[in-house]
């Protein structure tokens, strides 16, 4: 997979944007990062108790107000955004017609975020560490459903772990175009288990309803990040991605 890093900022009907940052490479950029920040993230980015965990914050959203800035042809701080009722950002006071539907999305692991940018959709990301420690055995049986379960213990065992990060990847993928988060519990939907094509099989959730249309993308990471996985889920037609790495 080819990551550009000359983009046009342009986006057509059904396209796109699929941004990567290496957030130890933004150390540098830190103090101008914190300074775009708006108030509610300050005071996020100050609470955090460690150094590194405080630095990613910053550079995960001074990376997206940095991107989302081209696009809408602004300054970063003077973005404005506004949270749905499960905490899910929505872009809002834009003043030119050829962005006003734009949607974003973003997600952070370990030092790699991972931002999605459409028009007109709502779109979700997440992006996962597969060496990352953790009881995932525990996580498959307390959070995916029984025909999720069955499909991924049915794998061979040396399949088993990266096949769980994937998949848990693309249900917070499908949370977040929902725009539901963790209220949406991850038992009330069954996915397709890798190795096979993302696709929801069934939503069974009775709070909230089940999208008209929603398709799936697993994205190829670099070969440098080949230990991170990541998914896109979109309530559109996926016609066109277009892959940047920030630097």
């Amino acid at each position: 997979m080819c990551y550009n890093t000359e983009p046009d900022y342009i986006l057509s009907a059904e396209m796109i944007d699929i941004w990567l940052c290496q957030l130890s490479h933004q150390q540098e950029k830190e103090n101008d990062f914190f300074a775009q920040l708006c108030d509610e993230e300050m005071r996020r980015a100050k609470r955090f108790k460690f150094a590194i965990h405080r630095s990613r914050f910053i550079a995960s959203h001074g990376f997206t107000r940095t991107v989302l800035s081209h696009y809408l042809k602004t300054e970063p701080a003077l973005i404005n955004y506004r949270k749905g009722k499960q905490g899910k950002p929505y872009l809002v006071n834009i003043n030119r017609s050829d962005v006003s539907h734009l949607q974003f999305n973003l997600s952070h692991t370990e030092d790699i975020a991972i931002l999605v940018i459409t028009q007109g959709a709502e779109i979700g990301v997440d992006i996962e560490c597969n060496e990352r420690k953790t009881d995932w055995q525990w996580i498959v049986q307390r959070f995916f459903t029984e025909s999720e379960q069955k499909c991924l213990f049915a794998l061979p065992e040396d399949q088993q772990k990266a096949a769980f990060f994937e998949l848990w990847t693309r249900k917070e993928a499908y949370m977040k175009v929902l725009g539901t988060g963790l209220s949406l519990a991850p038992t009330e939907f069954s996915l397709t288990v890798p190795p096979e094509k993302p696709a929801l099989i069934k939503h069974h959730s009775t709070t909230y309803p089940a999208l008209e249309q929603v398709e799936f993308k697993t994205l190829k990471m670099p070969e440098s990040f080949n230990h991170y996985c990541a998914s896109l889920a979109v309530a559109t037609t996926i016609s066109k991605c277009r892959f940047y790495q920030f630097s």
